[in-house]
């Protein structure tokens, strides 16, 4: 706050920490960087133009009070794809390398080699297998730059597969991302995600909620995917049709998951999931890191910038299509 205030003079920068501090300075605020959300809060916002916020993901902020206000909305998009990247590898190497069953035997019966010999618990290998973006975003590009460096062959899906994505100069040096892109195989549109399925070893959820993603992998979506393919989900939970996830894995049609994100957040604790041996759950963190808030305020800054000179924002928001 401190350096926002030295670099920034003209601007007024108020810091709240409490929502009836935030409840008072928002009737006054131009630009709101926020957290807190709802419609009550954009409501007492009459002077607002612009609403930056920390997150990727910005369908709670599309309240009606916000829509009608005409400001413009911009996220934290690519802040997290360093971490989510990483925790998308993690997840991996640990469905390959059985961490989790390594993780048990530490625990309780102690380690035994030996039960790692048979068939079923041989650990598997990365190398060579096929990665199906489901989503190419900023945390695609990521994963993908990471998965090819473990030998992975990288396809994506995207809403738009024929225009590539135009990263500004600037956005990637704010977030500490590459410029180079990462190698990608074949680039599918929508209508080939029964293609794109059929060719995945792995499958990683990177797409933005909206409403053509919605429940778009479900059982009809598993039963097309190469029997015992591996699913990952760093995204949002509302995109997986969590019970008949719980089922394909079950069956063995799904032979692994990783999942950092569920339909009901937190994950009840009578979730199925939570039974399931070849599946490792974490509680929506895989965003988290101590990097993020460096790359969040770098970014606000070069934004700020550029509202001091009336130049286009970055990562602006079309309300319509939720990302």
């Amino acid at each position: 706050m401190e350096a926002l205030k030295r670099d920034f003079p003209d601007v007024d920068v108020v810091n709240t920490s409490t929502r009836e501090e935030l409840d008072v300075a928002v009737s006054d605020a131009d630009i709101l960087f926020s957290w807190a959300f709802g419609d009550e809060v954009i409501a007492r916002a009459k002077r607002l133009r612009w609403l930056h916020v920390p997150a990727a993901g910005v369908g709670a902020y599309l309240t009606p009070s916000f829509l009608a206000s005409g400001a413009v909305l911009t996220n934290s998009r690519g802040a997290h794809a360093i971490p989510i990247a990483e925790h998308v590898m993690a997840g991996l190497l640990g469905i390959a390398r059985r961490m989790k069953a390594g993780i048990v035997e530490q625990t309780t019966t102690g380690m035994v080699r030996e039960n790692w010999w048979t068939h079923e618990q041989v650990p598997d290998e990365l190398h060579g297998k096929t990665i199906g973006l489901f989503g190419y975003g900023a945390i695609g590009r990521e994963v993908a730059r990471r998965a090819a460096a473990f030998g992975m062959r990288v396809i994506a899906l995207r809403r738009r597969p024929h225009d590539a994505p135009a990263w500004d100069p600037e956005l990637l040096q704010a977030l500490d991302l590459p410029a180079d892109e990462p190698s990608v195989a074949e680039t599918m549109g929508p209508g080939d995600l029964d293609r794109f399925l059929a060719m995945s070893d792995v499958v990683v959820v990177s797409a933005a909620l909206t409403s053509e993603t919605e429940g778009a992998l479900g059982k009809a979506q598993f039963a097309r995917m190469k029997e015992g393919a591996w699913l990952v989900n760093i995204a949002r939970g509302k995109i997986v049709r969590e019970a008949e996830l719980v089922e394909a894995v079950r069956e063995g049609r799904i032979g692994a998951a990783a999942l950092d994100v569920y339909e009901r957040e937190p994950l009840p604790r009578e979730s199925a999931l939570y039974t399931l041996d070849r599946v490792i759950l974490t509680p929506h963190v895989s965003g988290l890191s101590r990097g993020f808030w460096p790359r969040a305020m770098a970014l606000f800054r070069a934004n700020l910038r550029r509202d001091a000179k009336s130049e286009p924002l970055l990562n602006r928001v079309d309300p319509d299509l939720g990302y």
